[in-house]
C-alpha cells in the first residue's frame, strides 16, 4: 500500500508528467531485484495511475490565446451571484471542431439582465481564455483545482445571444430547491439550509465565516464526510424497518441481509446528489461504500483493513487528492475515531456512558489533529471542543429532520417562523461563543522538524498511558504551537512582488519589521485580490502587524485590498500619495529611515502636487542595503519620471518595478539610461485588456539588454538582497507542477 501511494503522491510533486518515465525505468530496474519486486511493482503501478490521470486530465485543457466564441451551452451548477456579477458553470452543447475536447467552462457574466439558473440551455458569445490562476506563496492552487474538477477553461460572456430556461427536470431540481428555500425562509435560514442541504456556500457571509472559523464549526456548514455519515444513519434504519416485514415472514436470505446498507448507500448518494456531487463528498461517498460493502461478505474485514481500502479506492480515482488537506483532515478524523473506540475504557450504562464517550472523542480528535490543523490552516480553536460536542448531535438531528421539516412548511407558516428562530438562535449562540477571549489563536506555518515533534507527541499523547507520562509530551507541540518565520538578518532585506492580476502590492521584510507598498486590486462588483493572493503569506509568516503601510495613490489597483487590509492587520503608520482619500495617512514626505540596518527613502518627483494627476502623485520609495537596492514608482508617468531625475535621485538601482504595470508613458529611456536597473519587474495581469506591459516598453528594456519578469508568466517575485548577493525567485518556477500554466 505504502509504495504504491508513494507512486501516486510523487507524480503530484513532478514538474513535467515527462519525467515520469526516468521514474518508471528507474522501478522497473529495482524489480529485477527479487527482495524489492513487489515494492517497485506497486511503485510503478501508482506512477502510472497517476500520470494516466494527468495526461488526461491536461489533454481537456484550453490552452490557446483569448479568443471570442459563439458557445451553446447548459448551466450545470447552482449559478452565485456575487457582487453584482454572476458565476457560471457550463457544459458546451455546440464548440468548433478543434475546441471540442473542452468539458466545462467557468464564466462570469456582468450584465445585470439575466436571471440565470442550473439546468438553463444558452447561447452566448464568450470570451474563452486557459483556466489560469494567480500564482503566490502559501496561497490557493487555483490552477490545480480546475485540473481536478475538470473545469478546462476560463471566460467571460460578453452577451447572451439566446436563453431558455429549463423545464422541471432531474438536472433542475436543485435549483427549484434552492428557490424554495429561498422563497419560504428568512435570509439567514435561507444561506443556512442552502449550505447543509445543497452544499451551496456562497451566501455565507464573511462574517459567517469568521465565526465558523474561530468555534471550529467551519465543518458543520460545508457538506462533507460528517453529513453523509449522518445521512447514511438515516438510510441505514431505513433499510432496517424494509426489513420488518420479511423478518415477520420468516425470510431471512441473504438479499434482505444487504437492505440495510444498500438503503444507506442510496439514501447517502442521493444527498450526495442534492448537494452538488463534489470532489469532497464523492470521496465522503467513496469512503461510505467501502465501509459499506465490508457488511456483504460472509467474514470479518475490519475497520482498518476497510480505512485503507477505501484511502487506496480514493486515491485511484482522484490522484491529486493527495495534495488536499481535507483528504487527510477526513481520514486522519476516521482514523482517530477507529484508534480512540480500540483503546476505549469500560463504562458503565446510561447518559453518562454517551457523555464520557462523546467527549473522549472529541478531545481525541481536537489533539489529534492539532498538527494538520496548524500545518494547513495556521490556526487553534480551543472552542472546538465543547461547541463540537453540543452541534454535532444537534445537527444530526436537524439533517435527520430535514426532509419532514422542509415538506411541512410548505404547509405550515408556523413552522417555518420556529425554523427561522432556531437558526437565529443557533448563529447567536455561535457568535457568542466567538467572542469568549483567549480560545483562539492563528498560528505561524510550522516548520518540518516541529511538525514532526508535534505529531510523534499527538500519537503518544492518544495512547491508553497515565496522564502524568502523557504531560511529559506536550513540551513537544511547543515549537508548533509557538512557531514563528526566520526573519532577513541585518543589513538584508526580502521583497515579494505580488502576482495580483492587474494591480500592484509588494511586501518588504527586514530584520526588525515588514512594509507593505499598496494593497492590490479591488474588483469593480466589490471583493479584492488581498484576501487569497497576499494574506496567505501574511498568515503562513504569522504576520499580524504592519511597521508601515505605503499607499502609492488612490487608485482602486493599488488601493482596492485596503479595507480587506485593515480587518487583518494592525498597521502603525499609514502613507499615502493621496492622503486626502485615506483617513489617518499622512502624506510620503522625503526623508528617510532606518530598519533593521536598510535604508528606506521617499523621493519626490513634484514639490507641489497641486493640479497633479492621481499617477503623478504616487509615492516613490526606495529600499537599500547598501548592495542591492528597488525602486518603486507606483502609477509615475514619463513626466513624473523626468522630474524625479532632474531632483537629483539618480543613483543606480538593482531592481526597478515598471510603473503603471509596463504602461507606453512609464518606465522611459531616461530612467532606464539614468538608472541602469539589473531587472525590471512588471506587475500586470495575464491577457489584460490594456495591454500591459506595452510592446515599446519592451522594445527599450530589450535595447539595453535588460531582463525583465512579469508576474502574469512568474508568479509573486521574490527578491533577496543579501550584503553580497542580489537574487531574484519566480514563484511558478520554484513551485512548478505538471498542470501549473507555463
Amino acid at each position: 500500500m505504502i509504495a504504491y501511494l508513494t507512486g501516486i503522491a510523487v507524480v503530484a510533486f513532478l514538474p513535467t508528467l515527462t519525467s515520469v518515465g526516468w521514474l518508471l525505468l528507474i522501478a522497473s530496474v529495482s524489480a529485477l531485484h527479487r527482495p524489492w519486486r513487489r515494492t517497485a511493482v506497486l511503485l510503478v503501478l501508482g506512477l502510472l495511475v497517476a500520470s494516466a490521470y494527468g495526461h488526461r486530465q491536461l489533454a481537456h485543457r484550453y490552452q490557446l490565446p483569448p479568443r471570442d466564441l459563439v458557445v451553446s451551452a447548459e448551466v450545470v451548477d447552482l449559478p452565485v451571484l456575487r457582487n453584482g456579477y454572476y458565476s457560471l458553470l457550463l457544459q458546451p452543447l455546440d464548440m468548433p471542431s478543434e475546441l471540442r475536447h473542452v468539458r466545462c467552462i467557468k464564466a462570469s457574466y456582468y450584465g445585470g439582465d439575466q436571471v440565470f439558473a442550473q439546468g438553463d440551455r444558452l447561447q452566448v458569445e464568450l470570451r474563452l481564455k486557459s483556466p489560469r490562476g494567480l500564482s503566490n506563496p502559501a496561497a490557493f492552487d487555483l490552477e490545480r483545482h480546475y485540473l481536478a474538477q475538470g473545469i478546462d477553461a476560463r471566460g467571460y460572456i460578453r452577451q447572451v445571444i439566446e436563453h431558455k430556461s429549463a423545464a422541471f427536470s432531474l438536472q433542475h431540481g436543485r435549483q427549484y430547491l434552492a428557490d424554495l428555500l429561498e422563497r419560504r425562509f428568512s435570509a439567514v435560514t435561507a444561506v443556512t439550509l442552502r449550505a447543509l442541504v445543497l452544499g451551496d456556500r456562497s451566501g455565507l457571509s464573511p462574517e459567517q465565516w469568521d465565526v465558523l472559523r474561530v468555534t471550529g464549526t467551519a465543518h458543520l456548514f460545508v457538506v462533507s464526510g460528517l453529513h453523509v455519515a449522518v445521512i447514511a444513519a438515516l438510510g441505514w434504519w431505513g433499510g432496517r424497518l424494509l426489513q420488518l416485514p420479511a423478518l415477520w415472514l420468516g425470510r431471512q436470505g441473504s438479499g434482505w441481509r444487504l437492505l440495510p446498507p444498500l438503503a444507506a448507500l442510496a439514501v447517502a448518494g442521493c444527498y450526495a446528489w442534492l448537494s452538488g456531487w463534489g470532489i469532497p463528498v464523492q470521496r465522503a461517498w467513496l469512503m461510505l461504500a467501502v465501509f459499506m460493502a465490508g457488511s456483504w461478505w460472509l467474514r470479518p474485514v475490519s475497520g482498518w483493513q476497510r480505512w485503507r481500502l477505501a484511502l487506496i479506492l480514493i486515491l485511484t480515482l482522484q490522484p491529486l487528492s493527495v495534495l488536499e488537506t481535507g483528504l487527510w483532515l477526513s481520514f486522519g478524523a476516521v482514523a482517530l475515531i477507529l484508534w480512540l473506540w480500540q483503546c476505549r475504557p469500560e463504562q458503565a450504562d446510561g447518559a453518562g456512558r454517551y457523555l464520557g464517550v462523546g467527549l473522549r472523542v472529541q478531545l481525541g480528535l481536537f489533539v489529534g489533529m492539532l498538527p494538520m490543523m496548524a500545518a494547513g490552516f495556521n490556526q487553534i480553536s480551543l472552542l472546538s471542543v465543547p461547541v463540537n460536542l453540543l452541534a454535532i448531535p444537534l445537527l444530526s438531528v436537524l439533517i435527520w429532520l430535514l426532509p419532514a421539516l422542509l415538506l411541512a412548511s410548505g404547509f405550515s407558516n408556523s413552522l417555518i417562523r420556529f425554523i427561522d428562530m432556531a437558526v437565529d438562535l443557533l448563529w447567536q449562540c455561535l457568535s457568542w461563543a466567538a467572542q469568549v477571549p483567549g480560545m483562539y489563536a492563528e498560528l505561524a506555518s510550522p516548520s518540518v522538524v516541529s511538525l514532526l515533534l508535534s505529531t510523534v507527541a499527538v500519537l503518544f499523547l492518544l495512547l491508553p498511558v497515565a496522564v502524568q507520562f502523557r504531560l511529559l509530551l506536550v513540551p513537544f507541540m511547543l515549537p508548533m504551537l509557538s512557531a514563528t518565520h526566520d526573519l532577513p538578518g541585518e543589513g538584508v532585506f526580502h521583497a515579494w512582488v505580488f502576482d495580483v492580476g492587474q494591480g500592484q502590492a509588494v511586501l518588504i521584510e527586514t530584520a526588525e519589521g515588514t512594509l507593505l507598498y499598496d494593497a492590490g486590486p479591488g474588483y469593480p462588483g466589490g471583493g479584492a485580490a488581498f484576501p487569497f493572493a497576499i494574506k496567505p503569506l501574511l498568515q503562513s509568516r504569522g504576520v499580524r502587524q504592519l511597521d508601515a503601510l505605503v499607499v502609492s495613490h488612490g487608485d482602486s489597483d493599488h488601493a482596492g485590498g485596503l479595507a480587506m487590509l485593515n480587518e487583518f492587520l494592525d498597521i502603525e503608520r499609514v502613507y499615502a500619495g493621496e492622503p486626502e482619500k485615506l483617513p489617518g495617512a499622512s502624506g510620503c514626505p522625503a526623508g528617510r529611515w532606518q530598519s533593521g540596518g536598510v535604508s528606506f527613502q521617499f523621493q519626490q518627483a513634484f514639490a507641489d502636487t497641486e493640479g497633479l494627476s492621481s499617477n503623478n502623485r504616487s509615492c516613490i520609495l526606495r529600499i537599500d542595503n547598501g548592495h542591492c537596492s528597488l525602486l518603486l514608482t507606483g502609477d509615475l508617468d514619463t513626466s513624473g519620471e523626468y522630474r524625479m531625475l532632474s531632483a537629483g535621485y539618480r543613483q543606480p538601482v538593482t531592481w526597478l518595478v515598471a510603473g503603471h504595470h509596463g504602461s507606453r508613458d512609464s518606465t522611459s529611456a531616461a530612467i532606464l539610461d539614468w538608472l541602469q536597473p539589473h531587472a525590471v519587474l512588471i506587475s500586470a495581469g495575464h491577457y489584460n485588456r490594456f495591454g500591459h506591459p506595452h510592446v515599446e516598453v519592451i522594445r527599450r528594456l530589450d535595447e539595453r539588454n535588460i531582463p525583465w519578469l512579469k508576474t502574469a508568466d512568474s508568479g509573486a517575485i521574490k527578491l533577496v538582497a543579501e550584503r553580497e548577493q542580489c537574487s531574484i525567485q519566480r514563484h511558478r518556477e520554484q513551485k512548478k507542477r505538471y498542470w501549473t500554466a507555463s
